[in-house]
């Protein structure tokens, strides 16, 4: 079995413990892993000694701590602290990758998406590095670049936007922040120069009022009012825009929603993207922006 699959199993491992919160038996732990479409290959070769040699990896790899309780007759998490939230949207990275391999049987009745992100190969040797505070070194080669350029960085933070990854990272040549795609890294290698996170760098709270990869240095958040058509309301109650969406006004004739965030051209072109279905309030600003990128599209003129 690849590297790849041994750490999803293992990631899986994981998390089922945590949702089932009880003593699991390696027979009912072996059955739910075989029934995962990305875990197939492991047949009836997956043994209880499998498992065992799993465990000194998972404490490493995930800080996470398993053991077997005799007396409930299954294993369980010793350690206290569940796993983030953010390792269940690793999880869905990885089986997007494996999800190929469903039985031919089944293909015919599920539908999948046919652009499929790059880059989530790098996914666990930085979250390795993470984890290890080790940096990296790869080459990165930009959109509007001709060439790539050689990077060595300390890993901070893994994010998903709209299907692609990004790797924050503390570039020291640069002496700052930065954000990489990882569809544009290539030829990616870790090292054993460990680093210490910035003293002003939180992870949980860095991208908070982001909606998107971008965060802006020297401005506040702002208070993002947005009106919407009854029906593209629903879609947006059901799916919120951002984690900050609040609700002003809710009636049969209209919706109006509340943003807390950066002011970015992530935000801009996903209300853009809403078309006529949604008139932006407040602030001035970015109402005055959405109205006259609209006018262009139809005059054919300068934005």
């Amino acid at each position: 079995m690849t590297t790849h699959a041994h750490f999803l199993r293992q990631l899986l491992v994981v998390l089922r413990l945590q949702h089932l919160k009880r003593a699991v038996p390696f027979e009912e732990l072996r059955d739910y892993l075989l029934e995962q479409t990305s875990l197939r290959d492991l047949a009836a070769n997956y043994s209880q000694r499998t498992l065992q040699r799993d465990l000194p990896q998972i404490a490493e790899r995930f800080g996470v701590t398993i053991g077997h309780d005799r007396r409930a007759g299954g294993y369980v998490i010793i350690t206290a602290d569940p796993l983030p939230e953010g390792y269940q949207r690793l999880l869905d990275a990885f089986e997007l990758q494996e999800f190929l391999r469903l039985p031919t049987a089944l293909s015919p009745f599920v539908q999948w998406e046919s652009r499929r992100p790059l880059g989530t190969e790098w996914l666990q040797p930085l979250l390795r590095a993470v984890q290890l505070r080790r940096q990296v070194a790869f080459q990165y080669h930009k959109f509007w670049d001709e060439a790539p350029t050689a990077r060595t960085v300390s890993p901070l933070l893994l994010k998903e936007f709209k299907g692609r990854w990004y790797l924050l990272a503390h570039d020291p040549a640069r002496q700052g922040l930065r954000c990489f795609g990882l569809d544009r890294i290539r030829a990616l290698e870790s090292n054993t120069q460990s680093f210490e996170s910035p003293a002003d760098f939180a992870p949980d709270t860095y991208y908070a009022h982001s909606f998107g990869i971008i965060r802006p240095d020297h401005e506040p958040p702002a208070e993002i009012v947005l009106a919407l058509e009854p029906t593209q309301g629903r879609y947006l109650k059901s799916f919120p825009l951002h984690s900050s969406q609040r609700v002003l006004v809710d009636t049969d004739a209209e919706l109006l929603i509340q943003l807390t965030v950066y002011n970015t051209y992530d935000l801009l072109m996903e209300l853009l993207s809403l078309g006529d279905q949604v008139q932006v309030l407040a602030p001035a600003s970015l109402r005055m922006q959405v109205k006259q990128i609209h006018a262009a599209a139809v005059t054919g003129g300068p934005i």
